[in-house]
C-alpha cells in the first residue's frame, strides 16, 4: 500500500488517488488514478473520469481514453480506434473510412466536396496522431488519389498504376511512364482497331472478332452471364446466384445488377417501403437472391407459384406433363475429335420440361 504520493498531489488529490487505487480489481493504472485525482474535485467525479465504457468493446477506459469523432458526437476508445480505422484504410476505399457506430459521414453522395475536405483534414489530425505513421501515410496517399479522381479529365492507366490528366479532345490516352496508352472513355488498353470508331462499336467489334475472346468463347459468355457498370461501361463477370450489390472496380460505383439504380443505404433507396430494414431494394442483404441457390427444385418452384410467376416446367393442373426421359440441353464434351457439342443426356424428371437437375439449376 502507498504511504505517499509518487506523482507529486496535494493532499487533498493524494487522498482521493489512495481511495482509487485501493479499490478492489480496479481496471486503471496508478498514472490514470493521479490523472483522475487531479482533474476532479471528489472520490465520485474521480471515479466518473475513471469508468467511461466503450460502446464497442464495452470495457471501462478512464476520460483521456476515449475519443471522439469530429464529424459526429459519437465517442469510443482509443484502442477500438486505431483497430477501426487501421483496418479501414488498409482494406477498404477511402469512401469507408467513416465513423464506425453511425457511419457518418456518407462520403459517396454528390455533395458539398469542402464539407468533404473538411472532414478528412480534421480525421487527418486524429490518425496523425493514433494511428501509426505507415498507415497515416497510407491514408494520405489514398485521399489523394481521390482528389485526382474526382476530377474529371483524370484517368487511370490501365497498363500500369501510373495516373494522368488528359486534356487533348482524342481517346487515345499515352501513358509517360509505361509507354502503353489507354482509352480515356471506356478506360481499356488502346488498340489500333480502336481509332476512328466509339467505344460502343469498339466494343461490339473486340465481342465479334477478338481472336482471345473467341478461342474462349467469351463474347456468347459475355452475353448471357456479363453485367456492365452503368457509370463507367465496364465489363463484368456476373457469377450465377451473386449478389446483387456491384461496386466497380474501375470507378466504384455502386449499384444494383438487377436494375442498375446507384446503391443507397437503408431509406435513402427509396425504392420500396421496405429499404429502410431490409437493404438493397428489399432483398439484400437479408434477402439476398445469392442464397437462393441453395434452394431445392420443389422450394424453388413453390416460391414462383406463390407469386404467380410462370416458369418453363411448371405443371398446371389439366396440362399434359412432359414425359420423363433424358435432358437435351447441349453440353461441350471432351472426345477424341476434341470439343464437341452433345446433348447433357442426363435423366430429367417429367415436372423438369425436359431438363435435368443440374441443367434446370444453370
Amino acid at each position: 500500500m502507498l504511504t505517499s504520493s509518487p506523482f507529486k498531489l496535494p493532499d487533498e488529490k493524494y487522498w482521493i488517488f489512495r481511495l482509487l487505487i485501493n479499490i478492489e480489481e480496479r481496471h486503471f493504472s496508478l498514472e490514470e488514478a493521479a490523472e483522475a485525482a487531479r482533474s476532479s474535485i471528489d472520490f465520485d467525479s474521480a471515479l466518473r473520469y475513471l469508468s467511461h465504457e466503450c460502446p464497442i468493446c464495452n470495457e471501462q477506459v478512464s476520460f483521456n481514453k476515449i475519443i471522439t469523432m469530429t464529424h459526429c458526437s459519437c465517442a469510443f476508445c482509443e484502442k477500438c480506434f486505431k483497430a477501426h480505422f487501421t483496418t479501414v484504410i488498409k482494406e477498404k476505399s477511402i469512401s469507408h473510412v467513416v465513423c464506425p457506430l453511425c457511419n457518418n459521414p456518407d462520403l459517396k453522395k454528390d455533395g458539398n466536396k469542402e464539407d468533404v475536405m473538411e472532414y478528412f483534414n480534421l480525421l487527418d489530425t486524429q490518425i496523425r496522431h493514433y494511428l501509426d505513421p505507415e498507415v497515416h501515410e497510407l491514408f494520405q496517399s489514398k485521399l489523394r488519389d481521390k482528389t485526382l479522381m474526382d476530377m474529371p479529365n483524370f484517368r487511370w492507366c490501365a497498363n500500369c498504376s501510373f495516373g494522368l490528366l488528359h486534356e487533348a479532345s482524342r481517346l487515345r490516352m499515352d501513358c509517360p511512364s509505361c509507354g502503353k496508352s489507354t482509352c480515356f472513355q471506356c478506360r481499356t488498353p488502346w488498340e489500333k482497331q480502336h481509332e476512328g470508331i466509339s467505344c460502343e462499336q469498339f466494343k461490339t467489334w473486340k465481342l465479334q472478332n477478338h481472336p482471345e475472346y473467341q478461342a474462349n468463347r467469351l463474347a456468347r459468355y459475355l452475353s448471357m452471364h456479363g453485367i456492365e457498370c452503368p457509370s463507367c461501361g465496364f465489363q463484368f463477370d456476373l457469377s450465377k446466384g451473386g449478389c446483387l450489390h456491384f461496386i466497380c472496380s474501375q470507378c466504384q460505383h455502386e449499384f444494383c445488377g438487377g436494375c442498375k439504380r446507384p446503391f443507397k443505404m437503408d431509406s435513402a433507396c427509396g425504392f420500396s417501403r421496405e429499404c429502410h430494414a431490409k437493404g438493397l431494394h428489399a432483398h439484400h442483404p437479408r434477402n439476398c437472391f445469392y442464397y437462393l441457390r441453395d434452394w431445392d427444385i420443389k422450394r424453388l418452384q413453390q416460391l414462383l407459384n406463390h407469386n404467380r410467376i410462370p416458369y418453363r416446367g411448371s405443371v398446371r393442373e389439366g396440362s399434359q406433363m412432359h414425359a420423363e426421359g433424358l435432358c437435351r440441353v447441349l453440353e461441350y464434351k471432351e472426345t477424341i475429335h476434341g470439343l464437341t457439342e452433345e446433348q447433357c443426356g442426363q435423366i430429367a424428371p417429367a415436372e423438369y420440361d425436359g431438363l435435368c437437375i443440374k441443367s434446370l439449376l444453370k
